[in-house]
């Protein structure tokens, strides 16, 4: 009977007791490039628009599906790209594209001399 006791005992603190998750990370690694006005828009797709409607700006996201799907992303969710800032994800790539991320930039210039950057960890922020 007392060992019934203590093992229920414990039993209720270990439920109560342990602290529970207050934060979960989703992480992907991808290949951020850049993008501009001037080559931006597909087929029917006004030049300067999101897929979320919104016109391009600084500080927007394009990422490709399957990195939209892992991270469970929705639209004006923020991520951090590791070494480069926090970014709004506003708009999705084609989904012939994988593991991909395309930061806006207001001038070909600017998105010329960012160039291709690899490897680079994206952080889907809480």
């Amino acid at each position: 009977m007392r060992k019934l006791t203590i093992l229920c005992l414990l039993g209720l603190i270990s439920l109560l007791g342990w602290p529970q998750p207050t934060m979960s990370v989703t992480m992907s690694v991808v290949t951020v490039t850049a993008y501009h006005p001037g080559v931006y828009g597909g087929k029917g797709v006004p030049k300067g628009m999101t897929a979320s409607g919104q016109r391009v700006a600084e500080g927007m996201l394009a990422v490709s599906r399957d990195v939209e799907r892992s991270l469970n992303l929705g639209f004006g969710d923020r991520v951090l790209l590791h070494g480069m800032g926090v970014f709004e994800f506003q708009d999705r790539m084609h989904p012939r594209l994988k593991q991909k991320a395309d930061v806006f930039m207001t001038t070909k210039k600017k998105a010329l001399k960012f160039g291709v950057r690899r490897y680079v960890v994206l952080v889907k922020m809480a």
